[in-house]
């Protein structure tokens, strides 16, 4: 195996691995408490959007349903928990989710299973 092979693999052994996560995180909360305006709203919109897709992903492994990224609602990106072919929670939340125009007509085939959880 070459060397940069072997570097590859360490990396991403490393990106599974959650202390590496944790740490990672501190360091990224604590860079972008120090960075500049623009930086924090980047980091604060990141985060939001990993937090919503981790909520998807959960609920929908939950009622043993499915989930949709970048849903598009009221001009906005969502992640969507279907379930039997209907909408069921929106992430950010949305005020009457089934009276969405939006989501008439959803192609099922674009919403995806939700991942079996790491241990």
């Amino acid at each position: 195996m070459g060397a940069g092979r072997a570097i590859a693999n360490a990396a991403r052994a490393a990106a599974r691995n959650k202390t590496v996560q944790r740490i990672a995180m501190t360091a990224g909360v604590a860079a972008a408490k120090r960075g500049s305006p623009m930086v924090q709203a980047r980091y604060e919109a990141w985060r939001d959007r990993r937090i919503d897709r981790d909520r998807a992903v959960k609920f929908a492994r939950q009622i043993q349903g499915r989930y949709s990224e970048d849903t598009i609602i009221d001009g906005r990106p969502h992640f969507v928990v279907w379930k039997d072919g209907e909408a069921v929670q929106a992430f950010p939340p949305v005020d009457d989710l089934a009276g969405r125009p939006e989501l008439r007509g959803f192609d099922a085939s674009l919403a995806k299973e939700p991942r079996k959880p790491r241990n």
